[in-house]
Order: structure tokens, then sequence, then C-alpha cells
């Protein structure tokens, strides 16, 4: 069992640097993660080398048992069964191989290892000073239109975006980790001073989230804490108050942040027309194979094929991720999809109704509040096709399932 905890504690370490550099570096993110699954495939191995020989126990390798086996062992089927239906068999096979079971494989090493209050409360602590030393480059580009972080080029003059390459990534990002200092905010604190920073680091994110001008990132964000407010009331009446101050220190606010809260539902500016269009090609494409789509990772490679002639850019991603995993899965792989989703969600909730309000049940709170708002912006950008905002789902998936089978276990 030596191995299998060397191999624990390298996933730990690893889930460690990942917290702190993700908005930063995907480079070091990509190779951690790739370290953190090699490591807990080495453990699992050695788990099952190591485990005694009876009757009934053949010593076969074994992804852990969790409440979203299900679904992702679904998904994980329509991906391989895509593969030999795709438009590119290679691009199918390379993106199944180097993103998706990747992901898979990501999730469960953070859902097995996050086994203690400790393991946990460490990792939001490394995500929050990571969010801390993002919040103060957000708010110095805000002055001076360049970040510390990664001296990015100035593309918007007007929103900020800190060490990412979008100012919808960063709200993206604000709009996952603001959930967990809620939660910690509300949650039994045994110092607390502690409460007071989460406090001052909520409204250092919050203000960066408001400059980030994302339309998208602002309703993931609203949906999260209304979500949050079911069980926490108090965040209902905080919700409130936040909306009148809103309201009246509006006047103050730079033009472009006025503009877009006054034009908030219309979407007329180049960048909505242009996902327009974007969306209108990935239509065309689900209609083209409803079923079981043109093959996983195949959108840009089909683009061209789908979108006007006169069309002069080309197309990563769909913006909508729902949409873009219905042109390539088709509607089997979609429903496989949100079949994850909807465990997640069915066995949280009732988790959250019948658990005690400990640790672990404002974790999960945070966890399923942050996914629910993540679900939102998914309908409006590429936030689960991107390596650290993707990495950053599964983090959070596998830290709420963690924190699910944690609660079971105290029963």
């Amino acid at each position: 069992m030596k191995i299998a905890k060397v191999c624990d504690n390298i996933i730990l370490f690893s889930l460690y640097v990942i917290a702190l550099f993700l908005p930063i570096s995907k480079g070091v993110i990509e190779s951690f993660s790739i370290l953190a699954i090699v490591a807990y495939l080495v453990k699992r191995v050695a788990i099952c080398l190591d485990s005694p020989v009876k009757p009934g126990n053949d010593r076969r390798f074994r992804f852990a048992k969790s409440p979203l086996n299900l679904g992702i062992f679904a998904y994980l089927s329509v991906c391989v069964f895509s593969i030999f239906f795709s438009a590119n068999i290679g691009i199918s096979s390379r993106t199944f191989f180097f993103k998706t079971l990747q992901n898979v494989a990501f999730f469960f090493a953070v859902f097995e290892t996050l086994n203690e209050k400790k393991r946990i409360r460490n990792v939001l602590n490394v995500l929050f000073l990571s969010s801390l030393v993002l919040g103060i480059d957000g708010i110095y580009q805000y002055f001076t239109r360049q970040d510390f972080l990664r001296h990015r080029p100035v593309i918007f003059t007007d929103r900020i975006y800190a060490s990412f390459a979008t100012p919808n990534a960063f709200g993206s990002y604000l709009a996952i980790v603001i959930p967990f200092l809620i939660s910690r905010f509300f949650s039994k604190l045994r110092i607390k001073a502690s409460r007071f920073i989460y406090f001052v680091l909520f409204i250092l994110l919050f203000v960066c989230l408001s400059l980030t001008v994302s339309r998208g990132a602002w309703l993931a964000y609203l949906t999260s804490v209304l979500f949050m407010s079911i069980w926490v009331r108090a965040l209902a009446v905080f919700l409130l108050v936040l909306g009148i101050v809103i309201l009246a220190t509006y006047v103050f606010y730079p033009p472009y942040l006025k503009e877009r809260l006054a034009k908030f539902f219309f979407f007329s500016d180049t960048s909505s027309l242009d996902r327009k269009l974007i969306w209108q090609a990935g239509w065309k494409m689900f209609i083209a194979r409803p079923w079981i789509g043109l093959g996983l990772g195949t959108f840009m490679f089909n683009f061209k094929k789908f979108i006007a002639e006169d069309y002069k850019f080309t197309a990563s991603y769909a913006h909508n991720c729902y949409l873009q995993m219905a042109s390539e899965l088709g509607i089997i792989g979609l429903l496989a999809f949100l079949s994850i989703l909807g465990l997640f969600f069915y066995q949280g909730v009732k988790a959250l109704n019948k658990g005690d309000r400990d640790f672990y049940w404002y974790i999960l709170l945070a966890s399923q509040a942050a996914i629910f708002g993540y679900c939102v912006q998914m309908g409006v950008d590429t936030t689960l096709y991107t390596l650290d905002l993707g990495m950053l789902f599964w983090l959070v998936l596998g830290m709420g399932t963690a924190a699910m089978r944690n609660m079971d276990a105290k029963k």
C-alpha cells in the first residue's frame, strides 16, 4: 500500500497546483492533470494487486463507485460509438483519448482523493488565494489597461479579463469561485476573522465580475446565488440589498457597463450577431445527423460546410456547449451528458434536503450552485470546451460528488 499512498499524495499535490495555476498557465494545469491521472491509475492498479484473493474478488481494475457512474459511462459509450461514424475518425479518436477520457479520469481522481475535510478545505484555500491575486490583477488592469500576471496584449479597452484570454472566460471563473466564498461565509468557522476575509474577497471578485461586462457570467452568478438562496434564506435578502445598491450607484458606473446593463436583453452587438450565425451553422449540423451527430470533436472540421459562403471567419466552438454536443454526438450523446448533470443535481438536492448543515453540506451546496450557474453559461459560451474552464468544471463536479459521499459516510 506504500505505492498507493505515494500516488495519493501526488494527486493531492497536483490538485493544489491546478487550483493555484488554473487562471495563469494552461501548460502547468495540463501537465499536472496528466500527472494526477497517471498517479491515480497507478494507485488503482496497486490497490487491485494488493487486495486479497477471495471468492468473488477477481481483482479487476475498477473506477470508484460514485452517484454519477451510470451517466458517465453512458456518455463515454456514446463517445466511443461516435468515433466509428465520425466525419473525421482521426479527430474524433484524438478528442476521445486526449480530452474526453482525460476529463473523466481527472473527475475520478478528484472524487477519490478529496476524502477528508482538510483536503477539500486546502484545495479551496489555494483556489481563493489564486482568485485573490487574479482579482487584484483585474482591478490593476482596469486602471492601467495591462495585467501583471500574463502581460497579455490589450484586446478590450472597456472590459477586464486579467490573465484570461477573454472577459467571458474571466467572468465564468469568477462565477464558479464566488459560490464557494458565499458557502464558507455562512458555514461554521473556527476563526471568526475568516468571515471578514471571505466578505472582502467576495467584494473584490464581484467588482471584477461586474467589470468583465459578461452577460453570460452575470447570469451564471445570478442563477447560482438564487439556487443557494433556496437553502440559505439570508442570501435572498442580500440579493435584494445588492440590487438596490446597484441601482443607487448606477450613475457612477463606466459608460460601457451602464450601456450593457441598460441593454441586458438586447443582442444587437457584433459579438451577438456573430454568435447567431455560428448557432445557425451548428443547428444545420445537428439536423444533418440528429441522432448520432457528425463525430466527436468535429465541429470546426465541419463548420465551413454549413456556414454561409460569404462568412469570412472560422469557429472552433459553437458558443453554445449543448448545441455543439448535439451537432457532434447527436441527441443521444447530449442526453447522455445531461444524465451526468441530472444525477448530480438529483442526488445532490436529495442530500441537501436530508443532511445536517456541516462543512460537507456547504461544500455540496456551493458545488451544486456553481455547476448550475456553469450550465447556464454553457448555453451562450465555450466554457466546457476550453482547457482551463473545462478542468474547473470537472474539479468542482468531483468535489461536490466527494462531499456527497462524505455526507453519506457520516450516517
